[in-house]
């Protein structure tokens, strides 16, 4: 069965959807840089790819989506040392999505699943803020903000596919990244680089340097913009990573949904 994709649709059509739907996914993702190796827009490509494998599986329960325009700019300002990275201050990133939030909910998709590819705590926590902001505004709004991250990436729950021996330090341009990139779009990544990219486990104490003041990537202890194991990364472990990182999405759309 086909998707839903608001920016590929005619108001019609979403006029015919409305009577049978009223969840919308929001994929997220700055145009940000990711190592010497992958393409600028591999986070908000991640959250769409979440949006699409988890709405795939919700068909099958019945449950129907749209899945918004997918935001390409966030607050990504650890990557600002590196050419061509783009970042919004994270005020922008607030009003940004309570006006999607509330803009959706206006069309009758008041139950709103926000997936993020970016894991920019400052981030995520103006994406939580604007979600609140749009709730008080109108009361038929129910969002949220999806953990995959942190439960797949950070506490391990993809673990199992990893080639790398620390996954959960495999935080940016690392391992899951790049077999992303090799699965969707290998034509883009930098085979060449990758191969010559030594294993960076300093993921380790990335949120505590973000915490205790570091001010972007080179001081976290990332100066070529990547945590993790890029050179163990293959497409077929990436599409095993992404099934599972899916699956908590789709729980927390049926928790969402009550």
């Amino acid at each position: 069965m086909a998707l839903n994709y608001l920016y590929k649709m005619t108001s019609t059509k979403i006029k015919e959807l409305q009577p049978k739907c009223n969840l919308a996914f929001i994929p997220l993702g700055p145009t940000e840089v990711h190592g010497p190796h992958l393409p600028l827009m591999t986070d908000f490509r991640s959250g769409l790819e979440l949006c699409e494998r988890a709405a795939r599986k919700l068909q099958e329960e019945g449950i129907e989506s749209i899945i918004a325009t997918p935001v390409t700019y966030c607050a990504a300002d650890v990557t600002n040392v590196f050419p061509g990275n783009t970042s919004l201050r994270v005020e922008t990133v607030e009003m940004l999505l309570e006006d999607i939030c509330l803009s959706l909910a206006r069309s009758g998709f008041y139950n709103i699943m926000v997936v993020s590819g970016h894991a920019d705590p400052g981030n995520a926590a103006a994406v939580v803020r604007g979600i609140e902001n749009a709730k008080k505004k109108n009361n038929k709004v129910n969002g949220t903000y999806s953990a995959w991250f942190d439960k797949g990436i950070v506490e391990g729950g993809a673990a199992a596919y990893f080639n790398g021996i620390h996954p959960t330090y495999d935080l940016h341009a690392g391992e899951s990244e790049t077999g992303f990139g090799l699965m969707r779009y290998p034509e883009l990544l930098d085979k060449a680089q990758i191969a010559s990219l030594k294993p960076n486990y300093e993921g380790e104490f990335l949120f505590e340097r973000i915490g205790a003041g570091a001010k972007d990537f080179i001081e976290c202890g990332a100066p070529d913009a990547y945590f993790g194991d890029p050179a163990a990364a293959t497409a077929e472990n990436a599409d095993k990573q992404y099934d599972v990182f899916s699956d908590y999405v789709v729980d927390e759309v049926r928790a969402l949904l009550g």
